[in-house]
């Protein structure tokens, strides 16, 4: 009896000992922790950073005002030069490819080197702004087609131009009797030596030209120059689109 206890004892401790299938056995799963994405604060602006410096400008109330031949008003910065041709009637060829009559010239100061800076890259090197004011006698019916006539001719005079801004929409001489203006094409290039930005307006069928010339040195100045422009022409003073 001794002897059939102790076998059954060892038959059980022997069942206890024995291993689990591989199959059965479970391998906990860890997730692994995802690092917080750091936030990086803007940087405050330099105190060193540079700051852009506008042209200087002429104070509004250093402007002339110049009435000229054609109807044509405008205003201009007083230390500029006036050329008028009032009674000129001679026509002559122009870089745009138009015979037109010269009605007046306008000349800038001499540029300073400030304003040479602050313009920035400039093919043209002359010393001061024009602009020309021309009329083209001869009645025009296709406004478009006269405008891509002009830009070929000046392409022909130039030998290459690069157009830098144009605005096909630009209306000019606003009042209060014609609140619409004048249609008007503008045309800013370069050519290898000189920088132009014309504007050839449409009234009643005759073209008035407005052709700058080394405008970027005096750009306000010259914006608010086109932007003052009045024309009453004097055949058709009573004549708007």
């Amino acid at each position: 009896m001794v002897c059939l206890v102790l076998i059954l004892v060892c038959s059980l401790i022997a069942a206890g000992c024995t291993s689990a299938p591989a199959s059965e056995k479970k391998t906990p799963v860890t997730t692994p922790a995802i690092p917080p994405v750091a936030m990086t604060p803007l940087a405050a602006p330099s105190a060193n950073a540079e700051t852009a410096t506008a042209i200087p400008t002429t104070p509004l109330e250093k402007l002339a005002t110049a009435t000229l031949a054609s109807g044509v008003t405008l205003s201009y910065p007083a230390d500029w030069q006036k050329e008028e041709f009032p009674d000129l009637k001679e026509l002559g060829l122009r870089d745009y490819g138009r015979s037109t009559i010269n009605i007046a010239n306008l000349y800038s100061p001499d540029i300073t080197a400030d304003r040479q800076i602050l313009a920035g890259t400039n093919p043209d090197k002359s010393t001061y702004t024009t602009l020309s004011i021309d009329v083209d006698p001869t009645p025009v019916t296709d406004f478009e087609q006269y405008f891509n006539l002009v830009t070929l001719g000046l392409q022909n005079t130039y030998g290459h131009i690069d157009i830098t801004k144009h605005n096909y929409q630009l209306d000019i001489s606003k009042t209060d009797s014609n609140p619409e203006g004048y249609d008007a094409y503008e045309m800013d290039f370069d050519t290898k030596t000189m920088r132009g930005k014309y504007i050839f307006a449409d009234v009643d069928g005759t073209i008035y030209v407005f052709a700058f010339r080394n405008p970027s040195p005096y750009s306000a100045e010259v914006e608010e120059m086109y932007k003052s422009i009045v024309i009453t022409p004097v055949s058709t003073s009573a004549k708007h689109r």
